[in-house]
C-alpha cells in the first residue's frame, strides 16, 4: 500500500511569555497509507487538534517534518497545498447567507480554476459530487435554510470537489446527532473507496472510531500511546489515555465499548 503521510517526530509548544513552555506533542511519528480512514483519539487538550494543524502546514512544529507524498508539507505552495490537503475546522467555518448550496459546493473547485471561470468538467463534478452526497435535490436552496446536518454535508461536498489526497477533519461529528453521524461516515467510505483518498479525523466517540475507522491513533498527553487496528485497539490502553475503566463486549459480531 502507498505512503502518503509520514509524520516525522513532531514537537510542539506554545510560547507563554515569562513562564516555561508546556509542551503540547513531544516526539509523535506515524505514517498514513493511501486509501485509509485513520481516527486521531485522546481526552481534550491532549494535542489532536494541534497535530491536524501541523500535518495541514498552518502550524509549524518546533520539532520534526511532516511530509505529504514524500514533499514536506511547507514546500507546497498554497495553491499546491489546497489541491492535495483539504482541511475542514468545523468550528470556525463561517457560511455567508448568500450562498446556494449548488454555488458553495463548487468553490471546491477554486484552487483549479483558470482565469476565474469554471469549466464543463468542474459542473460534472458538481453533480456526481452532490449525488454522492445525497444533495442533488438542494441545488437551489440557500445555505443558511439547511440544519446543521445537512451544512456539514455540504461542507463535505465542497472539499470533494478539491479531489485532494489527504483530508482532515477536527472533530466533524461532534454537533451531530445520530443519523448524520452515520451519514457523515458513510460519505467518508465512498470517498475512500472511489477517490482513493485517506481520511484523518479526530473524534471524542472511542464507539464511532472502532466501528468506522481501519486504524486509531491514539494520544495521551502529547505522545503517541497506540497506533493499530481500530479493532484491536485494547481497553487496557484506552483507560490509561482517557482516566477511566473502559471495557468491551461482542454482539453479533461488533465490538462495543462502555466505561
Amino acid at each position: 500500500m502507498k505512503k502518503l503521510c509520514d509524520v516525522q517526530n513532531i514537537s510542539f509548544s506554545y510560547n507563554k511569555s515569562g513562564k516555561k513552555e508546556s509542551p503540547i506533542l513531544s516526539g509523535v511519528s506515524f505514517s498514513i497509507n493511501q486509501n485509509e480512514i485513520v481516527g486521531i483519539l485522546g481526552k481534550n487538550g491532549c494535542g489532536k487538534s494541534t497535530l491536524l494543524n501541523i500535518i495541514s502546514g498552518f502550524l509549524l512544529p518546533k520539532q520534526g517534518s511532516v511530509y505529504i507524498n514524500e514533499k514536506k508539507i511547507n514546500d507546497y505552495s498554497i495553491n499546491e497545498r489546497a489541491k492535495v490537503v483539504s482541511y475542514i475546522q468545523q468550528k470556525n467555518f463561517i457560511i455567508p447567507s448568500y450562498y446556494e448550496v449548488q454555488d458553495f459546493i463548487l468553490e471546491g473547485r477554486r484552487p483549479y480554476r483558470r482565469f476565474g471561470l469554471y469549466n464543463e468538467e468542474d459542473y460534472a463534478g458538481l453533480e456526481n459530487t452532490m449525488k454522492q452526497c445525497g444533495l442533488e435535490n438542494f441545488n437551489s436552496r440557500k445555505m443558511v435554510e439547511l440544519s446543521g446536518g445537512e451544512q456539514q454535508r455540504c461542507i463535505f461536498a465542497r472539499e470533494i470537489m478539491k479531489q485532494a489526497d489527504l483530508f482532515l477533519f477536527d472533530e466533524p461529528c461532534s454537533a451531530m446527532d445520530i443519523k448524520y453521524q452515520k451519514e457523515f461516515f458513510n460519505i467518508a467510505h465512498k470517498v475512500k473507496e472511489s477517490n482513493r483518498s485517506t481520511i484523518l479525523i479526530t473524534i471524542h466517540d472511542i464507539n464511532l472510531a472502532v466501528q468506522n475507522c481501519d486504524r486509531i491513533i491514539l494520544l495521551n498527553a502529547g505522545q503517541l500511546l497506540y497506533d493499530g487496528k481500530a479493532e484491536e485497539i485494547p481497553c487496557e490502553v484506552l483507560s490509561q489515555a482517557f482516566e477511566v475503566e473502559v471495557k468491551d463486549r461482542n454482539d453479533n459480531g461488533k465490538r462495543y465499548l462502555f466505561y
